[in-house]
């Protein structure tokens, strides 16, 4: 039993991620699996415990597959993820794996595969203020999935109930996740985080870091760093936390380079620190050791984990202000937070080439794209989800996270209610049994019919 998984993206790491959870698991029932993947991603996957084949860059990979097809022997190809074949990656020709004698599935993390569909980035509508075009599309066209090709939706974040047949569910953790007292209090201390202290991890897609540096380079502004996103979300971070007198030290902390984040003058109580991307299990241990986990992108693959691993969540969206001919309407309620928010509203219009605009993902958008996905989705009773503009709402909210104990005991019976219902769906052996196993016993019939001729 062989599986040969494909994920070449060049820079969302996401994806990947959730095809080694299911090699792991594939590994524990006897089954080889071996990974094509971007070369940025190798060692990623490697330090994972995977067996890889690097993708070169820009190099079209059809000579590599067959090659690898030929030596592993695969019984399946699963391709991770479908979307990624038209947004980012040209490296894999979908046509050319249909066409080959081997049954072919995709993982389909944002339910996204069942339809033709044209997704938008927000962030390129115009590109360079409408002066030029972007070196990034603002429109992308996806295919509808062959039909001949299984669809594999990933839980957590897609319903763990499928009704159609082509669609098979599968549930990338089996059991919830733990972590030592003394590893996660280590992990803390040498951040300078105290057991009293409170711990924040704050997430964004290297996908979404490279399409704002684009955007931010295509605006002139790229040298400036009081426009880039990580300072831009620092002072959020200060405006929230400051809604409310803080009991303890909050330390928050982001994967990425250590000028990220700018010096803060006179602030002791609140800390922000970069640390360097980090493998999975290092990731996993600094993740289930955080108070908080924060992001603006609805469907992270961390934000799933951190789930798993009891750690409350919150996803910052925009709902309320959006552009109009330049301008941003404040609503009455936010008013007396205008001082606040009109810096940092003039930053971010300085970025987006047509203003603020909705987003559940930043920075793309995707509020009607993601509805296929998370209409009726438990998904979102287990997460919490706040107004990335609204200072006081999502402050007092991040507070109640932090130090609220009836608030955290409700988020934590949500997390379980959704964790039990993740861990009914089928596992990735079963997931397996259902794409290989009636085309297994088919040939075998087949075999035994041909020999019993023969004779």
């Amino acid at each position: 039993m062989k599986v040969l998984f494909i994920a070449p993206s060049q820079y969302s790491i996401g994806e990947l991620h959730n095809a080694i959870y299911l090699a792991r698991q594939l590994l524990q029932h006897g089954v080889s699996c071996h990974f094509l993947t971007s070369t940025k991603f190798s060692d990623y996957a490697r330090q994972a415990g995977m067996v890889v084949t690097p993708l070169a860059r820009q190099v079209k990979q059809t000579t590599v597959v067959d090659a690898c097809i030929r030596s592993f022997q695969p019984n399946i190809v699963i391709l991770a993820d479908y979307h990624i074949l038209e947004i980012e990656s040209q490296l894999v020709d979908l046509n050319h794996m249909m066409s080959l004698d081997i049954p072919v599935a995709t993982i389909d993390s944002l339910s996204l595969a069942t339809q033709s569909m044209t997704l938008y980035n927000e962030l390129f509508r115009h590109g360079s203020n409408g002066k030029g075009k972007s070196r990034m599309e603002y429109e992308t066209k996806l295919r509808k999935a062959p039909e001949s090709m299984r669809i594999i939706r990933t839980c957590p974040i897609n319903h763990p109930r499928q009704e159609d047949e082509n669609i098979v569910p599968v549930t990338l953790y089996t059991e919830a996740f733990s972590i030592d007292s003394e590893l996660r209090r280590k992990v803390r201390a040498d951040l300078g985080c105290s057991d009293e202290d409170k711990l924040i991890m704050l997430s964004k897609a290297a996908w979404a870091n490279f399409f704002v540096k684009m955007r931010r380079l295509e605006s002139g502004i790229h040298m400036n760093k009081k426009y880039s996103y990580e300072h831009m979300i620092q002072q959020l971070m200060l405006s929230y936390l400051g809604e409310k007198e803080l009991p303890s030290k909050v330390i928050i902390v982001g994967i990425g380079p250590e000028d990220n984040y700018m010096a803060i003058q006179h602030q002791k109580q609140i800390q922000f620190k970069a640390m360097p991307f980090l493998n999975l299990d290092e990731y996993e241990q600094l993740l289930f050791s955080c108070d908080l986990f924060i992001t603006d992108n609805i469907t992270s693959c961390s934000m799933a984990k951190a789930v798993f691993g009891y750690v409350p969540v919150l996803s910052l969206m925009n709902s309320q202000l959006q552009s109009e001919q330049g301008d941003v309407h404040i609503p009455d309620s936010w008013e007396k937070y205008r001082n606040q928010l009109e810096p940092i509203i003039e930053q971010w219009q300085s970025v987006l080439a047509t203003g603020i605009y909705p987003f559940i993902t930043f920075p793309n958008g995707w509020v009607d794209e993601l509805s296929p996905l998370l209409t009726d989705n438990p998904w979102l009773e287990a997460i919490q989800t706040a107004e990335i503009f609204d200072i006081q709402g999502t402050g007092t909210l991040m507070y109640d996270l932090l130090y609220c104990k009836e608030k955290k005991q409700a988020v934590y019976e949500r997390q379980e209610s959704y964790i039990q219902q993740i861990i009914q769906a089928p596992n990735a052996m079963d997931m397996y049994n259902q794409l290989v196993g009636n085309k297994e016993e088919n040939r075998n019939e087949d075999r035994k019919s041909t020999e019993t001729t023969i004779r």
